[in-house]
């Protein structure tokens, strides 16, 4: 049975995460007595599944984080279908990693509430039908997500647990997330894969771009030469870890003054007059500049992440992306600590200057940031001239800081 695609217009994530927090918990007190009505029932259990859910709705980032846990997935579970339910944004990126057996997809958006919550309905229906025998809800501590993973029916699910978020207790097993860890291992941690070592970056399976791809990525950069590219975006979901665009700006500059490399923005769609402002402060005539943001595919912004020669990017997906690669990434830190999210790959660098008060975005607060300045102070910390050692640095092939232990065993093939 085929699992239909919801087309819904975007509504503010910020909305969202209201509902959330709020209809979410009255969603969470109306199940309880249906929990505990299932709870009397529920049999000693033991087989294996034939079919198995993973939920991760945000993020090409976090999908990308989630390849180890994946494997370990495949350990426990070698019979069963693993099958991905996220939003239609990252389904592309998702089936293109080629380690789920099919990729479910959710729009996150739409006209009304009426209409959202008929289409959750319907997504729930299509869930049941296909008779999941466990879920593992790898999102942090959201309610809607804990609601899907039980109203699924599957007689075993699997997710984050803290005693400052409640959710309902619809998890039949709870793994607490460990703040002291990368989000990587949080996430194999929660598979059943934790092993008391480190990740390694030879865990991360990347995504790889056909031949179709790296074609269009060819014809767009010509007789480009050596490319940086740069990824001014971070992400609706937290526009607050944007290093200010004066700073790229001038970032930008200096490259283009002390390397004869072009200079390639990228950003999504939705992110294009953003990027578009940079570019133009730049100079639009500059030969060397070429802005590719809401042009390319997920297929085909890995394709030019593979081919570039340095990325200098926020904390976002795509710095995640080049850093698999084995691309040499600079990646800027500020609301976020790289102690969670640093970049997992041989040639990457994550650069951190906290203020007091960083990191302020906590996945136990649904990753809702908390400045108290009105900006980022921790990203004003990071200077144009620290950027750019670090970026000539890396591009120059000289040996990178390495923030992550495993991580000098990924090996750069472009």
């Amino acid at each position: 049975m085929a699992m239909r695609s919801i087309p819904i217009r975007s509504i503010p994530i910020q909305r969202l995460q209201i509902a959330d927090r709020h209809l979410g918990r009255l969603a969470l007190v109306l199940l309880q007595p249906w929990r505990w009505l299932r709870s009397s029932m529920r049999g000693a259990g033991g087989s294996q599944p034939r079919r198995v859910l993973l939920i991760k709705f945000w993020g090409i980032g976090s999908l990308q984080l989630l390849t180890p846990a994946v494997q370990a997935l495949r350990v426990a579970h070698p019979k069963a279908r693993l099958e991905l339910l996220t939003l239609a944004e990252n389904a592309d990126f998702a089936t293109g990693l080629g380690i789920f057996d099919e990729v479910l997809r959710l729009d996150a958006g739409c006209s009304s509430w009426i209409q959202i919550f008929r289409r959750i309905l319907r997504l729930v229906s299509e869930l049941r039908d296909r008779s999941y025998g466990v879920v593992y809800d790898f999102e942090f501590f959201t309610r809607f997500s804990a609601v899907v993973s039980f109203l699924t029916g599957a007689s075993r699910s699997v997710g984050f647990s803290t005693a400052s978020v409640w959710r309902g207790g619809l998890h039949t097993a709870g793994v607490t997330f460990n703040r002291y860890w990368h989000v990587a291992r949080n996430f194999r941690a929660l598979a059943g894969g934790e092993n008391g070592r480190e990740l390694s970056s030879e865990e991360i399976t990347a995504y790889q771009p056909d031949a179709q791809d790296r074609a269009v990525v060819a014809e767009h950069l010509g007789e480009s030469g050596a490319v940086i590219v740069l990824n001014i975006n971070a992400g609706r979901l937290s526009l607050e870890r944007r290093w200010p665009m004066d700073n790229f700006v001038g970032l930008a500059q200096r490259l283009l003054g002390e390397t004869e490399a072009s200079l390639v923005f990228v950003g999504a769609a939705s992110e294009a007059a953003y990027v578009a402002e940079a570019v133009k402060a730049l100079g639009d005539e500059d030969p060397r500049v070429l802005n590719l943001a809401g042009k390319l595919s997920i297929g085909q912004l890995v394709a030019l992440l593979d081919n570039a020669a340095l990325v200098v990017t926020n904390d976002s997906g795509p710095m995640h992306l080049a850093a698999t690669l084995g691309t040499p990434t600079v990646g800027l830190f500020g609301p976020e600590t790289p102690q969670m999210y640093a970049p997992l790959g041989a040639r990457a660098t994550a650069l951190y200057r906290p203020t007091i008060c960083s990191p302020c975005i906590n996945v136990h607060e649904n990753k809702v940031a908390t400045c108290i300045h009105g900006r980022p102070e921790c990203l004003v910390n990071l200077s144009v001239d620290e950027v750019l050692e670090r970026s000539l640095t890396e591009f120059r092939g000289r040996s990178a800081l390495l923030m992550f232990p495993g991580s000098e065993n990924l090996r750069h093939d472009a």
